[in-house]
């Protein structure tokens, strides 16, 4: 298969010249942001699928072909991201001039940095209402309504609790201040951890459970995970920490090997970094859909500087609020649709208030 490579200074500038070259029925492999622009990777040739069929019988050939997947998935959503902002800036500017009630609204949530197809969303909702402050309190209310939490009976209502999540989402500090809560209201006795990856990792929450005299087992494997939680039914609560996900690998991700169809009523919480940007967070998500998602855990809220990521992810996920991990107190704090809203306000806030600074100077 001949593959070309194509920059342009943006996708469409990039895609005119596919298309010039390679005909309107050019297959586009993957797109990158380079320093020269965007990079297109794209053949005219489709596959032999005589070979791929052969290939496919193959476990090697099944691996790379699940890797190509969830790379053409991520390339697609970074393109999708890109049309999608492109058509938001346009919507915007035909709303300004006939919804200006919509638009500024609009405008407010951006500021809050929530993304813009939410935000434009949100905005149709209020369309036909005219005054702008209660077009806002609406919006406000719909996403306060979106953001529902999970009550600490509800979480302690689930007796084995796998905590996921990308590289540095701060997932073994989360399952640590997991640990620690499970000790408010149980013995050591009833308790176990269960350590999925490294298993000689001298980890945080492995030398706690050893100060607390905790039973600890490791699983590297789906079929030992499940002879561990099936052995382990003396436990009240199992905790599960886990290597950290990898969407580029796709199905083929041992987190997601390791988790699926796991009998015991185990469920997934996802640790997602106030500091990632709302595309990786849906990523993440997008990636972890088919385990049994029971909530979402929020880290890092101190370092952010907007909230906007996080709460476009949890709308559109429709998980419940777990709680956040508090760095200063190293233990899980609940939060409220109301909490993490009016946070993002004041971060909003400081933001304009340091542009506005900034701007002083400069004149």
């Amino acid at each position: 298969m001949n593959v070309q490579r194509f920059t342009g200074r943006d996708n469409r500038a990039a895609l005119d010249q596919v298309r010039q070259h390679l005909g309107p029925d050019a297959l586009v492999l993957s797109s990158q942001r380079t320093s020269d622009g965007i990079e297109i990777c794209a053949t005219s040739e489709l596959p032999d699928m005589t070979r791929a069929a052969t290939l496919r019988t193959s476990s090697t050939a099944t691996n790379n072909n699940e890797i190509q997947l969830a790379q053409l998935k991520r390339e697609l959503a970074s393109l999708r991201e890109t049309l999608q902002q492109a058509l938001g800036e346009r919507r915007w500017q035909d709303t300004a001039g006939s919804r200006p009630v919509a638009a500024s609204v609009a405008q407010r949530l951006a500021t809050l940095g929530i993304g813009r197809v939410l935000a434009g969303e949100l905005a149709d909702r209020v369309a036909h209402v005219e005054s702008l402050h209660t077009a806002w309190q609406q919006v406000i209310q719909h996403l306060t309504s979106s953001l529902h939490s999970l009550s600490s009976e509800e979480l302690g209502g689930f007796r084995i609790k796998a905590i996921i999540g990308g590289s540095g989402s701060g997932k073994t500090q989360t399952a640590t201040a997991l640990l620690q809560a499970g000790m408010d209201h149980l013995s050591p006795e009833q308790i176990a951890l269960v350590h999925c990856g490294d298993p000689s990792r001298d980890t945080v929450l492995a030398q706690l459970a050893t100060r607390m005299n905790i039973r600890q087992y490791s699983a590297q494997s789906h079929s030992e995970l499940g002879k561990i939680l099936s052995d382990c039914r003396w436990a009240r609560e199992i905790i599960v920490d886990t290597q950290a996900l990898t969407p580029a690998l796709g199905s083929q991700d041992p987190v997601l090997t390791l988790l699926s169809r796991q009998r015991g009523g185990l469920a997934a919480f996802v640790t997602l970094p106030a500091t990632a940007s709302s595309e990786y967070l849906r990523e993440i998500l997008d990636h972890s859909q088919h385990l049994p998602l029971a909530g979402v855990i929020t880290t890092k809220v101190d370092e952010a500087t907007s909230l906007g990521a996080v709460i476009d992810a949890v709308v559109a996920s429709e998980l419940a609020l777990v709680g956040r991990y508090d760095v200063r107190t190293s233990s899980l704090l609940p939060v409220s649709g109301d909490e993490m809203l009016t946070n993002a306000k004041r971060l909003a806030k400081r933001s304009l208030d340091r542009q506005a600074a900034q701007f002083k100077v400069a004149v």
